[in-house]
């Protein structure tokens, strides 16, 4: 998916952003009814509706290989008088399909959609060499890659953070420990809004148990 190459009917009021790599558009739908986001992605791309922890659905495209190939997240939707409206996602071919309800009835007047869009979940990857042989692995999360957080789409999250790496990296610094740290962090969504830190020294645990307040993902605080 090429940015801007979300495309929408009406056209759309979008600007780039983090560095080529997202976007952010605006858009009024006339009749709701016709509210389709038209991905424009090759054949081998597969479209998918996911939901997060809190049962928000977001769009995510992935290609043959299951590589990230970009997502789409709504922001908010509302009416001409403000009144906030939930939209409901679908896919049909390469067209995402939006309905809006107002509580449980289906919304028949424009539409206004604030929504973004990215080709990664993570800007870029580095590794931290502390004393010795210490170590963290970074990552700096998108804003779709802060949005795109829950367990059923962790395994891609981890695909993609290796590449962003680099293989290099990924072959010296990724082991265990540093995946179940970073996995706590895409699912547990501690630290959402920063940079995921993975050190090296941490004990090495399942992610689930240093998902909490205490642990935050690094359970020594050293």
């Amino acid at each position: 998916m090429k940015l801007p190459d979300v495309i929408a009917d009406p056209e759309l009021d979008a600007s780039v952003t983090e560095e080529g790599t997202s976007a952010e558009f605006t858009t009024t739908f006339a009749n709701p009814d016709e509210a389709v986001f038209e991905t424009g992605t090759d054949d081998d791309v597969d479209i998918e509706v996911v939901k997060n922890d809190e049962g928000e659905q977001s769009v995510v495209l992935t290609n043959s290989k299951g590589d990230l190939v970009g997502g789409i997240a709504i922001e908010e939707a509302h009416t001409a008088d403000g009144n906030q409206v939930s939209p409901e996602l679908s896919i049909e071919g390469s067209r995402v399909i939006q309905t809006f309800k107002d509580k449980q009835n289906n919304v028949d007047e424009p539409v206004t959609v604030k929504a973004y869009a990215s080709t990664v979940w993570y800007k870029r990857g580095w590794v931290t060499k502390k004393s010795g042989k210490k170590y963290i692995v970074n990552v700096d999360p998108t804003k779709l890659g802060r949005k795109q957080i829950a367990w059923n789409t962790h395994k891609t999250h981890v695909k993609h953070a290796k590449k962003v790496l680099g293989a290099a990296n990924t072959k010296k610094y990724w082991n265990y420990n540093i995946e179940q740290q970073f996995v706590c962090h895409v699912v547990g969504a501690w630290f959402p809004s920063g940079v995921y830190n993975m050190e090296s020294w941490q004990p090495s645990l399942a992610w689930g148990k240093i998902a909490n307040p205490v642990d935050r993902c690094n359970r020594s605080k050293k």
